[in-house]
């Protein structure tokens, strides 16, 4: 993982002097750059070799300033500089900015830079980019793995020293909104999940499922699969009590709808991929999905079949449609799908 091999090197003292961090675990991103800040900046003269900056494209001479004198009383200074989106394909900088920039990285010793890319990836035709590459100075450090993220969850708890079963942490990473489609949740999050639970269990040795989903905040996805749950199995009351309490944490009513067809979507492909025989990891890698989505849709599809889902995905189109002509509002159209198809 790259961000082992980049506090690996940091440790070691051999971190290259100008390094790119992207990629969309933005906790490891930032944990990384305090390490480095650490390991390197005494505090005592933090005023005079550290320096934090936005973006460079509007005050170049500042960075460069800094970047190209000694440090004092100390073997580097450290730069940071937190949104480096002349990197990518959408930013650059001048002509002669760049040229100073190039010969920076290959002549500077005296700085350690750090140009970050959250979320995002840089544009490798980029020279800067390359020279960096070519240093060995490009970390791409992306989210944890399902797999991953549960045993980061057992190991957050056993820093406050409580034990959680695998199993049960399962359940936390996959309710907690981290492994989504399109999720922003990061680390952070999961942190402030282990935090919270801890704080109010404290004195526990041991948590079960029920301790841990007495104080967890579901996921808007979680909350999705659980709706939807309860349409196949045709449970009206149910159905509309996660309703009711998405929209009691201001889910946007539209928002629950896109979700509510994109999960039928992904369980009428589940189900023609299941049909033509494929295995459930041949499904996971052709739909692009989660051990746990995958498992979640097996479910699901045991109960509905792909006609009756297709009768399902025309008509929350056309609820769908008659919300954006304004003949029904978002609410109405929410209940008529919630209610409204279960047969």
């Amino acid at each position: 993982m790259s961000y082992k091999i980049i506090t690996d090197l940091i440790d070691k003292n051999k971190v290259p002097n100008f390094v790119l961090l992207y990629g969309t675990e933005e906790y490891y991103i930032d944990m990384a750059v305090k390490k480095a800040k650490d390991n390197y900046v005494d505090e005592d003269y933090e005023s005079m070799n550290y320096m934090e900056t936005e973006k460079i494209e509007n005050s170049f001479d500042d960075f460069y300033g800094f970047t190209s004198t000694f440090p004092f009383m100390a073997d580097k200074k450290v730069c940071i500089v937190k949104e480096a989106a002349f990197l990518t394909s959408t930013g650059s900088l001048g002509k002669k900015e760049e040229e100073k920039l190039l010969d920076m990285i290959d002549h500077n010793d005296s700085c350690i830079v750090f140009f970050l890319i959250k979320g995002g990836k840089p544009d490798m035709r980029k020279k800067a980019v390359k020279r960096m590459k070519e240093t060995g100075g490009l970390f791409e450090i992306n989210k944890l793995t399902e797999g991953e993220l549960s045993k980061y969850i057992v190991n957050g708890f056993k820093k406050h020293n409580i034990d959680v079963n695998l199993k049960d942490a399962d359940y936390l990473a996959n309710n907690c909104g981290y492994l989504e489609y399109e999720s922003v949740v990061s680390l952070y999050h999961v942190n402030n999940e282990i935090e919270k639970i801890s704080s109010y269990n404290e004195g526990k040795r041991s948590l079960t499922q029920e301790d841990l989903e007495l104080l967890m905040i579901k996921s808007v996805e979680s909350n999705i699969f659980k709706l939807v749950d309860y349409i196949c199995e045709g449970n009206k009351k149910k159905a509309y009590e996660i309703l009711e309490e998405m929209l009691l944490n201001n889910t946007p009513e539209q928002f629950i709808i896109h979700m509510i067809a994109r999960q039928y979507r992904l369980l009428y492909q589940y189900v023609v991929l299941s049909k033509k025989g494929y295995s459930l990891n041949d499904i996971m890698t052709k739909m692009k999905i989660k051990n746990f989505i995958a498992t979640k849709l097996s479910k699901q599809s045991r109960v509905l079949s792909k006609e009756k889902i297709e009768v399902y995905m025309r008509e929350i189109l056309d609820i769908d449609k008659k919300i954006k002509t304004g003949e029904i509002d978002n609410r109405i159209g929410l209940e008529l799908i919630t209610n409204g198809i279960i047969k």
